[in-house]
């Protein structure tokens, strides 16, 4: 058999399999991983945005979506923190969690199947200004923000916005896991949480925390 005979044979298998060089899921599947402490995390709710259908993660951490209209898509983890203590359920809430993961853009147009990169959940939380802090903030009376470094985030950025979520401020992204905020407000209560950008696994958000002005 020539090389170029070979070659189209092993086009026309991988074809026949659904699956294409390149590609470690089947046509029209989008697949992935999520982990916890570096450990699979089983029984996590995950959407794909763009599809609006949902799974869970497996007990190995992986979840599948088949079927997956030839759309541009997103994979999204959403805590369900609030959820289960507003409401009462079951579900299996670990201590020391992202708020949120969102997968980069994930192309399916072509019809290939996708693997989506893995993406930790695991987070050690929000440092400083703690709770229940009254703290003074002007352009002479700064005040930094630190927090945690997550193990797949590359830089972070702070984000202040008011107890109603009205967007205040926003840091440049950065490196270094602290921020400093120094802009007169008015006294009240506000909250704070960090975007973590895991460059090709996506975007994370921490849980929010109060602080007073």
């Amino acid at each position: 058999m020539t090389r170029s005979l070979a070659v189209v044979s092993m086009l026309s298998l991988l074809s026949g399999c659904g699956l294409w060089p390149g590609s470690s899921a089947p046509n029209g599947v989008v697949t992935g991983m999520i982990t916890y402490a570096g450990l699979p995390a089983a029984g996590k709710l995950v959407t794909l945005v763009g599809a609006d259908v949902r799974t869970s993660t497996d007990d190995t951490g992986r979840y599948t979506f088949r079927s997956v209209p030839a759309k541009r898509v997103q994979v999204l983890y959403a805590s369900q923190g609030d959820r289960a203590k507003a409401k009462g359920d079951a579900y299996d809430v670990l201590p020391n969690e992202v708020q949120s993961w969102r997968s980069l853009p994930v192309d399916m147009t072509d019809g290939a199947g996708k693997e989506v990169p893995s993406f930790e959940v695991s987070y050690n939380g929000l440092l400083y200004p703690d709770r229940g802090v009254a703290l003074v903030v002007s352009d002479k009376a700064l005040v930094p923000f630190h927090f945690s470094v997550h193990s797949q985030g590359q830089k972070y950025r702070v984000k202040l916005s008011t107890d109603a979520k009205e967007a205040i401020w926003s840091s440049e992204w950065a490196s270094d896991p602290t921020a400093v905020f120094g802009k007169a407000v008015a006294p009240g209560r506000y909250v704070w949480s960090v975007e973590i950008d895991g460059g090709d696994r996506g975007v994370g958000t921490t849980r929010d925390r109060g602080v007073d002005f």
